[in-house]
């Protein structure tokens, strides 16, 4: 028999029209509306519990568009947009209490668990109305409430009914949500397995408690999912977890692996549910691809969950964002931040899967050394004190990409070394003598000579480099012409410089003679008079005029502005291949150009900051002229009475006769007898590195 009741006063303060137009939720949360609604099924089956036990059970029907009829014989019928939601529970039903609570906006009625009263505002804003249509008991009577919930009407309410209802019907609510608002549902997965994974990610928490009811996805052609056995056929049982405390709360951490998940994904809960999400491998390289092993040959992806006391706080009111400071503050500052949180849930990853990333890191180390051994031995101290952070680089690097993160790592322990070095050295003196500070100064002098070890390998590596370029640039291009002669130059000396803006590792006169490491730069590539230092009224142009400061036992003879010069060194660098010599031509014979250099130097019409350079008949002129033998050349050489040196590569004069006003020693060189000296001079040091 039914009966009637008196209706609860329906009463809406606020504009509901506008209190939804005012809700902001992203396009990429179209699904927000349906957690909504499954949240409260679960919480009305809980609250039920409490005095009735029952088999919690709620069903999701999924209405897509389309005729019915054609939808049921279809086969594919997960490729038709879904328009409508219909969620039925067995939990306690709309009562008078609950009913209440609804008509309120921003209710306190489920705030201990998480309630911010907004969620029939959040239905609202993504779909036209929702039919609510719920059987209860009070006072021993079974009830029935049924209405539409629109916000095209101010208060909302449409087509209300609540009566006594006979005992047949099964208490309950069934809430639909209509017409997916278009921009929302093109956003929406349809597959009904998609469907049923996101509602699993969403409320993951419930299924790894075992708290979650049964749930059921239904599709319009009698295909369902049934969502507790797919979470048991996708994620692994075996759930790890662990804590962690940020002032007086504690969050805890859960990883599950998920076969269906499609990247490894930090989940940041609250009430139980999925409010923010990050991929993993923007913070742990290590877990950015698929995890194979011989118990699941299909792979799986690590899901990372974190919930807190803090985090059920501090969430907003769509559930989409927390209401705490998102950035990093001072490590002694104690305000909890999003970043500390992170950087300490990152920690108790790598703590509970310190095997898993252990064994990978191992396997991408072991890849890279071939390479490490063979074009970078430098890195070595880096791999043996930095093996930690070495570990976290990328794998699938290629060379040049491993070069640039090793010297990221190399750079940021030379910083670490040098800082601890100040320290201790910083120390008081009365320490000097305990064990802990013998222990300490030990370990830094044997960081610190390695640091040294790692700059000695690189400039080892580097000078072999040089002398492979060198190599490559004196070949003929495909068009049969000399690569750039401003390149080759420069890879001696940079051109168009003077002393002041080149600095010692910027040149490479080692390839000529090591000695001319120590060489202070006169002039290098410009005329004399167009030098800033050096004044003269010659117009010829000279590659590089060395002065060299004598830097054993003269010690004396040094002074501020670099004088007195002991000797002076002439480089001359001409084209390879070039064979249009002349004999006695001034600009085309160059052993007639480098003494006339010296005749200059000799006389004095070379000054240097207004100051006569002084050189005499007692200074020596080392002179180098850099050209491959060609005929031209040879005769001018022959002519001048050269003498061939001993391996047949290359020429050489002594001028130092009485008549002469200088002393000088003319070599004159090949580039392939430079490459040849060069790597005989260096040949010990390449062997160490194997880089030969």
């Amino acid at each position: 028999m039914i009966s009637s009741i008196s209706i609860p006063k329906i009463s809406n303060i606020t504009n509901l029209r506008n209190r939804v137009n005012k809700l902001y939720i992203p396009k990429t949360k179209p699904l927000i509306p349906l957690f909504e609604v499954i949240s409260n099924s679960i919480h009305a089956i809980f609250e039920r519990n409490e005095s009735d036990k029952i088999d919690g059970k709620i069903i999701i029907n999924l209405i897509r568009n389309g005729s019915v009829d054609l939808l049921k014989e279809s086969n594919n019928i997960d490729s038709y947009p879904i328009k409508s939601f219909e969620v039925i529970d067995n939990g306690i039903g709309l009562n008078s209490e609950n009913f209440v609570s609804f008509q309120e906006f921003d209710s306190e009625k489920k705030s201990k668990i998480g309630g911010k009263g907004v969620g029939r505002l959040v239905c609202l804003k993504l779909f036209n109305k929702l039919r609510i249509e719920s059987f209860y008991i009070e006072n021993s009577q079974r009830y029935l409430r049924c209405f539409d919930y629109k916000k095209t009407s101010k208060e909302g309410f449409d087509n209300y009914i609540n009566e006594a209802s006979d005992t047949s019907k099964a208490v309950g609510t069934k809430v639909t949500l209509e017409d997916f608002e278009e921009e929302y549902q093109k956003k929406s997965p349809s597959h009904i397995l998609d469907l049923a994974r996101e509602i699993i990610n969403h409320f993951q928490l419930y299924f790894i408690e075992k708290v979650i009811p049964e749930i059921i996805l239904k599709n319009q052609d009698g295909n369902e999912v049934n969502l507790n056995n797919l979470f048991q056929q996708e994620f692994e049982s075996k759930i790890l977890e662990d804590t962690f405390i940020l002032k007086e709360f504690e969050f805890k951490v859960y990883i599950t692996k998920s076969f269906n998940a499609y990247s490894h994904k930090l989940f940041y809960c609250a009430h139980d549910r999925i409010v923010k999400d990050e991929g993993l491998s923007k913070y742990i390289e290590d877990l950015r691809n698929i995890v194979l092993d011989d118990t699941q040959p299909k792979g799986y992806f690590y899901q990372v969950f974190v919930l807190s006391k803090f985090l059920n706080e501090r969430v907003n009111e769509e559930r989409t964002s927390f209401h705490f400071n998102d950035e990093e503050t001072d490590e002694y500052d104690d305000e909890i931040t999003f970043a500390k949180i992170r950087r300490n849930t990152l920690e108790k990853i790598e703590f509970l899967l310190q095997a898993f990333l252990s064994k990978t890191r191992k396997e991408k180390i072991e890849s890279y050394i071939p390479i490490i051994q063979k074009e970078f031995p430098n890195y070595s101290s880096v791999i043996q004190y930095n093996r930690e952070k070495v570990e976290k680089i990328p794998s699938g690097l290629s060379p040049n990409e491993l070069d640039v993160k090793l010297y990221e790592i190399e750079s940021e322990w030379k910083i670490h070394v040098k800082k601890e070095g100040i320290k201790l050295l910083d120390e008081k003196k009365d320490i000097t003598e305990s064990e802990e500070y013998k222990k300490l100064y030990d370990k830094f002098w044997s960081e610190f000579n390695d640091v040294g070890k790692t700059d000695l390998a690189r400039y080892i590596i580097h000078r072999r480099s040089v002398i492979d370029l060198l190599d490559k640039l004196i070949e003929w291009d495909t068009d049969q012409k000399f690569y750039n002669e401003d390149i080759l130059h420069s890879l001696f000396f940079p051109i168009r410089e003077d002393k002041n803006s080149v600095t010692s590792d910027k040149q490479n006169l080692w390839l000529l003679d090591e000695r001319l490491t120590f060489n202070n730069l006169l002039a290098s590539d410009k005329t004399f008079k167009q030098l800033n230092s050096l004044n003269s009224n010659s117009s010829d142009r000279i590659d590089l005029i060395i002065g060299q400061e004598e830097v054993f036992d003269k010690a004396t003879l040094f002074s501020e502005d670099k004088y007195p010069f002991e000797s002076f060194t002439i480089v001359e660098f001409k084209k390879p291949y070039r064979n249009d010599y002349v004999f006695g031509d001034p600009k085309k014979d160059p052993v007639r150009q480098v003494r006339k250099y010296i005749n200059e130097i000799i006389d004095k019409k070379v000054k240097k900051e207004g100051r006569s350079i002084e050189a005499d008949k007692s200074t020596p002129f080392y002179c180098y002229i850099v050209a491959d033998i060609t005929p031209t050349l040879e005769y001018i050489l022959r002519e001048e009475i050269f003498t061939k040196m001993p391996d047949g590569i290359g020429y050489f004069r002594f001028y130092n006769s009485d008549e002469l006003p200088y002393k000088a020693y003319i070599e004159v060189i090949p580039f392939k007898k430079v490459i040849k000296n060069a790597k005989q001079r260096n040949k010990v040091l390449f062997d160490k590195l194997n880089v030969s």
